[in-house]
């Protein structure tokens, strides 16, 4: 979800795809999005419908990640990602994008 607002057509882009990997370079953070898990395919970036999500976290900025059994946390994120098993709230990215 996009509870600032800011990442509306981002949410929309993955809503529903599996998270299939993810890599930090820096501060950015990039997430690999598929219609279908192929994360133990070798050829996962070849995917047709491979979405990537591109954070940056600014100086500030952090992604915290929570079981999804546990009481949501009170925090304020920019941008929340929902999985079946974990809610990860990020507060003070600077830019996000897919």
């Amino acid at each position: 979800t996009s509870p600032n607002g800011r990442f509306v057509e981002g949410a929309r882009a993955i809503d529903g795809k599996v998270l299939s990997r993810m890599e930090a370079v820096g501060k950015n953070l990039f997430a690999f999005f598929s219609s279908h898990d192929d994360s133990s395919s070798s050829s996962s970036d070849e995917s047709d419908d491979l979405v990537v999500m591109h954070v940056h976290f600014g100086m500030s900025g952090m992604w915290a990640v929570f079981n999804s059994t546990m009481e949501e946390p009170d925090i304020k994120p920019t941008t929340l990602l929902r999985l079946e098993e974990i809610i990860a709230p990020s507060t003070s990215s600077t830019a996000g994008k897919i």
